[in-house]
């Protein structure tokens, strides 16, 4: 739970994943996770590459192969998630956002040795995607990050989702005290820690699991991500001590940085397959959207007028005469994607007030066999579009996907792989 250390030189390969994310963990798998993996173009007339580096915990499923293409090195960075990268206990034990700083390490090596590997240390961009967007966002508002990049691209998440950056939470440290069978009728600090310290990354795991339950989801009118980037207490060696909006209502942003922000048009579509399974289920949202109102730190009583009022203005915009019904779906993975696309745009448009330098937007709908969250969990839905990670296996060569990309260099998959491959690099390259 600790910052982590200088990072050495090795002479040797050496392979390892991305700390365990569940309870079912491999063998291989620990918190000792800082691991780079460096990809290089055949090195010819070009002396230097422009450099990627990216962020994600899955980033052993994805090939360079696109960017190797167009004379673009790649990094790859593992770093420690959940409770690893993320506990914040209020103090020194634990302050919060180690996964975060891991990446910050992972940049100064880079900034220090990647001309070693034919690198251009003065055209680094970060690109992070879905559930590392957050905090590949969050270096334009760290202090921590300042000159270690000149770019970053960010998909489908923003500095300013609801769900992270709060300040240190009692109840997740209560939780795991009596998760890891603390020995005491009430919550102890200092046995908590030793507890912590003592415990299996398995016992870890399986603690830090379902710490919240609809009932307390629902009070806290929040998605609660109780192992996220949060605000930390103490402003040395921190990552983030500022709430995102408080950074930029200040303008501290690192505004010399190119940024690229992309969604896709039905972001959080993968998130509804059991209404996808069972649209029946949609109609008893008429009796729980309450509960699923947008919020921005403020919390009413559900009984309200004011309340009751968002409610039907929201229900009205989105619904056909205010109702959700069966044949709904397609609204409300609409509504629930505003969601996530909301924060950012709002991010863009905050950024590009204080920058110095571009801001750009995409928008991805394309649809084919390389999407691939929705040819897996969604391949039965005939609506049209993308959600959040179909554009990957564009930008990367998925493994799960290896024999797909077997095909004739004249389909438009092949041609759309390119013109993707060609606008990320150029941005990499030239901004």
């Amino acid at each position: 739970f600790q910052p982590p250390k200088s990072i050495r030189w090795f002479d040797k390969s050496v392979y390892n994943y991305s700390i365990p994310y569940n309870e079912s963990c491999a063998l291989g798998y620990s918190e000792d996770c800082l691991y780079l993996s460096i990809y290089t173009p055949i090195i010819q007339d070009i002396k230097y590459f422009p450099v990627v580096v990216w962020v994600h915990e899955y980033s052993h499923a994805h090939g360079p192969d696109f960017f190797i293409n167009e004379d673009v090195l790649v990094v790859t960075v593992s770093f420690r998630t959940s409770i690893f990268g993320f506990l914040n206990t209020g103090d020194s034990f634990a302050e919060g956002n180690m996964g975060a700083k891991d990446l910050i390490a992972a940049l100064k090596w880079i900034r220090e040795y990647i001309t070693y590997f034919n690198g251009d240390l003065n055209r680094v961009t970060v690109f992070g995607s879905e559930t590392t967007a957050p905090i590949v966002a969050s270096l334009l508002l760290s202090a921590a990050g300042e000159d270690l990049f000149n770019r970053v691209i960010v998909q489908s998440g923003s500095a300013l989702s609801p769900a992270d950056y709060r300040t240190y939470n009692f109840e997740v440290s209560n939780k795991l005290y009596w998760n890891l069978h603390g020995p005491f009728e009430k919550f102890n600090r200092t046995n908590l820690y030793e507890l912590l310290s003592k415990s299996s990354t398995k016992q870890l795991l399986a603690a830090s699991r379902d710490l919240f339950d609809s009932t307390e989801v629902r009070d806290n009118q929040r998605l609660i991500n109780a192992f996220s980037p949060t605000v930390e207490a103490s402003a040395r060696g921190a990552f983030m001590n500022k709430f995102p909006l408080e950074v930029y209502d200040r303008k501290i942003t690192n505004n010399a940085v190119e940024v690229m922000l992309g969604y896709t048009n039905l972001d959080s579509l993968h998130k509804l397959d059991g209404f996808v399974t069972n649209r029946k289920l949609l109609k008893y949202l008429n009796y729980n959207f309450q509960y699923l109102l947008p919020f921005e730190g403020r919390k009413d009583e559900y009984g309200s007028k004011l309340y009751k009022k968002i409610r039907r203005k929201i229900m009205d915009f989105y619904f056909v005469n205010g109702t959700v019904g069966e044949r709904s779906l397609r609204r409300y993975a609409k509504y629930v994607s505003d969601q996530v696309i909301y924060p950012i745009l709002r991010q863009a448009s905050l950024h590009a007030q204080v920058s110095c330098n571009h801001v750009y937007l995409y928008r991805f709908t394309f649809r084919s066999s390389f999407n691939i969250v929705w040819n897996t969990l969604l391949r039965n839905l005939n609506l049209s579009g993308a959600t959040a990670g179909d554009e990957i296996c564009y930008q990367f060569k998925c493994k799960s996907l290896s024999g797909a990309y077997n095909i004739s260099e004249d389909s438009n998959e092949r041609h759309f792989i390119r013109k993707m491959a060609r606008l990320l690099a150029n941005f990499v390259k030239h901004g």
